[in-house]
C-alpha cells in the first residue's frame, strides 16, 4: 500500500456503528496478538480540554525521560498527528507497514460479518506501533463518550482523566450533564484511581463521586484553590502552584483548569513512584504545543484560530474574546449540521462586530447561509460567503493593528485555513 492509501483505506469506515460495543474492537486488538495489554495507559475522557490536557501531560512524561506514546482525535493538519512517540509524528512508512498489519485482520473479520468503525481502526493502528516500540506510558484520549470508546480496551490503565463535561453528541450519549457524565465514567475500574477538572459541574461532579463509591475508586479534583495567576493573556499563562511557576504557551483562560489537572496528574504517578522532577514539570508545560485551542497566530494585528464547536468551548471562546481582544473584531465560522449551531452562535455572535460564516469543507457542513441566518438573531452584522480562504485573505488584507480576526466553529475549518494564518504577516513565530 501507498500513504495515501492507507489513509482512504480507513476513511471508508464508517464513523459510528448501529450498536455501541467494545467487543469487535477487543476482537480486531485479539487479532493483533493483544497489543493493548502491553501498554502502561493514561486515558483522558471529557467535552472539552482533552487533547490539551493530552498535550501537556505527554510533554511532561517525554521530557522526564518516559518514552510517551499520545494518541489524539482528530487530526488538524496532518493524519500522522493523531499518533506520536515523544512529540514526533509516526513516519509515513512505518504508518503504512502498521495499517497494513491491521488491515489484514480487520478485512479477515469484515468477511465475517464482523463491523469495525474508522476509529477502531485507528485506535488499533496507534495501539500495535505504541506496543511495537514498548512506550513507557501511552496518554490515550477518547474520541467519543468512554464506556464504549475503542480506547477504553486497555485492562488496567494507571490513572483516569476526566476533564470538563458538558452537551455535546447528545444524539449518541444523551441529553444531559448526568447522561453524558455515566458514559465518560465508563472508562473507570473497580479500585482505579479518578482525576477530573476542577470547576466541574455539579451535576457531573454528584455522578462521578457514586461512581467511585460503587467502584471503590479514588477521586481526585485537579489542584483545587492551590493556583496563584502570574500572568494570563492572549499569548499564554504564568501560574504559581505551591512553589512552583509554570508557563503554558497555549492561551485563554479555559486552560488553567487543564494546567491544573496536569500538575495533579503528576503528584499522582509520583505518589506512583514514578520520577518527574520540578523541572521536568516545568519544562514539559513550557515545550507543550497544540494548534486550534485559542492559537494566537498574529499578534499584530490579532488573529486567533480555535476549534470551538460545541456550547461550553463557545462559551469558554466567548469570555477569551471579551477579555483578551480589542472591540473592533471579526468571526469568520463554519460548522457541522449535527453540532448545536444555535447554541454556539448563542454564545460567540454577540462578542463581534461582524460574523462571515463560511462553507466547511465537508458533506456533514451546515450551509453558510443557514448559519448567517443563525448568527444573525445574536449580531446585527451577520453574513455568508462562498469561499473560506478567499474570505479570510480578503479580511486579512484589511484588518488593522487595532482589530481581530478569529476564525472557528469546525476543526476542518481550521485544517484549510490554518496554513495561511501562519503565515501572516504578523505570526509571532516568525
Amino acid at each position: 500500500m501507498e500513504y495515501e492509501e492507507c489513509l482512504e483505506y480507513i476513511a471508508n469506515f464508517p464513523r459510528f456503528k448501529k450498536e455501541p460495543s467494545l467487543e469487535q474492537m477487543k476482537m480486531l486488538l485479539a487479532e493483533l496478538g493483544n497489543p493493548q495489554e502491553k501498554l502502561r495507559s493514561i486515558n483522558v475522557a471529557g467535552t472539552n480540554g482533552k487533547g490539551s490536557t493530552v498535550a501537556m501531560l505527554s510533554s511532561v512524561l517525554s521530557t522526564a525521560g518516559y518514552k510517551t506514546g499520545r494518541y489524539v482525535s482528530p487530526y488538524v493538519l496532518e493524519f500522522r498527528e493523531r499518533m506520536m512517540i515523544n512529540g514526533k509524528m509516526i513516519g509515513r512508512k512505518r504508518l503504512v507497514k502498521i495499517v497494513e498489519a491491521v488491515k489484514e485482520k480487520a478485512d479477515a473479520l469484515l468477511e465475517q460479518g464482523i463491523m469495525l468503525n474508522a476509529f477502531e481502526v485507528t485506535t488499533a493502528c496507534a495501539m500495535l506501533w505504541f506496543a511495537e516500540e514498548n512506550c513507557d506510558f501511552v496518554v490515550l484520549e477518547a474520541g467519543l463518550g468512554g464506556r464504549f470508546d475503542a480506547t477504553n480496551t486497555v485492562p488496567e490503565p494507571i490513572l483516569q482523566i476526566i476533564t470538563a463535561v458538558g452537551l455535546d453528541h447528545t444524539e449518541i450519549l444523551g441529553d444531559t450533564i448526568a447522561k453524558i457524565t455515566e458514559e465518560k465514567c465508563g472508562i473507570l475500574r473497580p479500585g482505579c484511581t479518578l482525576l477530573t477538572s476542577p470547576g466541574q459541574e455539579q451535576e457531573a461532579l454528584t455522578v462521578m463521586l457514586n461512581k467511585c463509591n460503587e467502584l471503590d475508586a479514588t477521586f481526585v479534583t485537579g489542584a483545587a484553590g492551590r493556583a496563584k495567576i502570574v500572568s494570563c493573556d492572549v499569548s499564554g499563562m504564568d501560574i504559581l502552584v505551591g512553589k512552583t511557576e509554570l508557563a503554558l504557551s497555549l492561551g485563554g483562560r479555559h486552560q488553567i483548569n487543564n494546567l491544573l489537572t496536569v500538575y495533579s496528574a503528576v503528584s499522582i504517578l509520583r505518589e506512583k513512584h514514578f520520577v518527574i522532577k520540578d523541572e521536568h514539570l516545568v519544562e514539559g508545560i513550557a515545550a507543550t504545543r497544540f494548534p486550534t485551542r485559542f492559537e494566537l497566530c498574529s499578534k499584530e494585528p490579532l488573529v486567533i484560530l480555535d476549534g470551538a464547536h460545541n456550547p461550553m468551548a463557545a462559551k469558554a471562546l466567548a469570555e477569551n474574546v471579551r477579555e483578551f481582544l480589542p472591540e473592533k473584531r471579526t468571526l469568520i465560522c463554519g460548522m457541522m449540521a449535527d453540532k448545536d449551531c444555535e447554541a454556539v452562535m448563542a454564545e460567540l455572535a454577540p462578542c463581534f462586530e461582524h460574523v462571515i460564516t463560511v462553507p466547511v469543507d465537508n458533506p456533514r457542513a451546515i450551509s453558510p447561509e443557514k448559519l448567517a441566518e443563525i448568527a444573525g438573531k445574536y449580531c446585527g452584522n451577520a453574513e455568508s460567503a462562498l469561499n473560506a480562504k478567499e474570505t479570510v485573505e480578503s479580511v486579512l488584507a484589511n484588518l488593522k493593528n487595532d482589530e481581530a480576526l478569529v476564525v472557528a466553529g469546525s476543526l476542518y475549518l481550521a485544517s484549510e485555513v490554518r496554513p495561511m494564518l501562519m503565515r501572516f504577516k504578523g505570526n509571532p513565530n516568525d
